[in-house]
């Protein structure tokens, strides 16, 4: 999907994990790991945060990363290797969808 869709707008990378049963503090301590040095890196280009929730009831987590465009975060794909941590968590989920948002609405303060 291009930028172009997107409408320029900066975007969102929502990637949606089922883990396996008994699995989910293993793979949020390690997602949790990802993300940290990710942000200690501070190298990803066009990168704007991220965040990394927990379902309450499910064994299902969300992985959430703004980026200022489509190109910053294929960029960014293109330059990381993520088969060390893909080997870290591959035996902990079941399933991963990805896919790019826009937002189109907002309400309120953001959550830490």
């Amino acid at each position: 999907m291009g930028d172009d869709k997107m409408g320029g707008k900066p975007v969102v990378w929502v990637n949606a994990f089922q883990v396996k049963p008994g699995k989910l503090d293993e793979f949020m301590r390690i997602q949790s790991e990802e993300l940290r040095s990710f942000a200690e890196q501070d190298t990803v280009n066009g990168a704007l945060g991220s965040r990394l929730l927990r379902a309450s009831h499910r064994d299902r987590a969300i992985a959430i990363a703004l980026f200022e465009s489509v190109e910053a975060h294929q960029s960014w794909l293109k330059q990381a290797d993520f088969s060390a941590h893909y080997d870290k968590i591959k035996d902990l989920i079941e399933g991963a969808e990805g896919d790019y948002y826009t937002v189109e609405a907002a309400y309120g303060a953001t959550i830490e």
